[in-house]
């Protein structure tokens, strides 16, 4: 039988989740504060439960009522709070049995000490409600926040094996034919003593010793993955010539930037594949990266233009650069983007922008 469809007894005894959630787990998925809609449905609740029970209290114990009430929400409230942080079973029941403690108590003492009057009896009856009514808030509180972390928590690993997979589908795209077309070029340079196979054989071993450990890390230095792109750009000239001609211009500001790996060597690979070898003339191509002025809109922006005979049909929805975009918005959130544009002149341009925070003050 599987866990889910097990009764668990427990519960009637030890009610309230049966997960323990770690500090690490709190500070990734429980640092939201309680929405104003829930806060607002609450309260307003409470208020009118509260005026309910006030109005009908009999007026010689309105005030020891009001004290109770009052007694009772602010320890309620406190101990909400304090399961909205850190829902836990062991605290819910420690709390559920003062409550129900406290309410036999009172019903106890009065029905003992001052007889069985319809009064007391009233009396009795509220505390044993609100201890009752507290209990299931709390307990409804307490799954409610713990369904909700845990919900998160999986909603997270899933984003975290989304944003793997497609780190790992990248490497695997930019690698391979790559590799293999260079090696046979290398191959029958090497048979036929051509001049150019030494120059190859350099700029490949520098590329792959650049690229190696690249795709073993979740983020690197922007300025690092430019020398990868360098020595593939490097690698192509030898290969296609004066075909390819390319430039970069990273500015320092930019490469200090933290970015997912590959990112930047895809937009080039598509540029060199569709704007290059796509034209029988060749095409230029130029990498650029800078981040905007401090401000209200501080954005960092990566540029890779060609001038080639413009954007391919259907490449925007391309594997490459669709996993290019989840790995994106994994990093960075929903308000980066990548996109693709004609400039004027001709070619296409990739460009990717995203937010950065203000430089805290000294």
């Amino acid at each position: 039988m599987k866990p889910q469809e097990r009764i668990d007894w427990s519960q009637l005894w030890n009610p309230g989740p049966v997960r323990v959630f770690s500090a690490d787990e709190l500070a990734r998925a429980g640092q939201d504060a309680p929405s104003r809609t829930l806060v607002a449905m609450v309260t307003g609740m409470v208020a009118l439960m509260s005026l309910v029970l006030l109005q009908s209290a009999p007026p010689a114990l309105l005030p020891q009522v009001t004290a109770l009430l009052a007694a009772g929400l602010l320890v309620t409230a406190a101990l909400a709070r304090r399961l909205w942080w850190r829902p836990e079973r062991r605290l819910l029941n420690i709390a559920s049995w003062l409550f129900v403690a406290f309410g036999l108590g009172v019903a106890l003492v009065t029905g003992l000490l001052v007889g069985k009057t319809g009064t007391t009896r009233w009396l009795a009856g509220v505390c044993l409600g609100v201890s009752v009514v507290s209990n299931a808030g709390l307990w409804f509180l307490t799954v409610y926040r713990s369904e909700q972390i845990a919900a998160r928590l999986r909603e997270l690993a899933e984003r975290e094996r989304a944003a793997e997979m497609a780190r790992q589908l990248a490497a695997a795209q930019i690698q391979p034919h790559f590799l293999f077309n260079t090696l046979a070029s290398l191959q029958h340079w090497v048979q036929t003593g051509d001049a150019r196979a030494a120059p190859l054989l350099a700029d490949l071993t520098a590329f792959l010793r650049a690229t190696l450990p690249l795709f073993n890390r979740q983020r690197l230095r922007l300025g690092d993955e430019a020398e990868a792109v360098r020595r593939y750009l490097s690698v192509m000239q030898l290969r296609l010539g004066d075909r390819l001609r390319f430039g970069d211009q990273i500015d320092a500001d930019a490469a200090d930037l933290q970015v997912p790996p590959g990112l930047l060597l895809t937009l080039v690979e598509n540029a060199v594949e569709h704007g290059v070898q796509g034209s029988l003339r060749g095409a230029e191509v130029q990498v650029r990266a800078g981040v905007e002025p401090a401000g209200a809109s501080r954005r960092a922006w990566i540029s890779v233009r060609d001038t080639g005979p413009g954007c391919a049909p259907g490449v925007a929805d391309g594997v490459g650069l669709g996993n290019s975009r989840a790995r994106l918005q994994q990093a960075f959130g929903p308000l980066a983007r990548l996109s693709l544009a004609e400039p004027e002149g001709g070619g296409c341009e990739a460009r990717i922008e995203w937010p950065l925070p203000n430089p805290t003050p000294n």
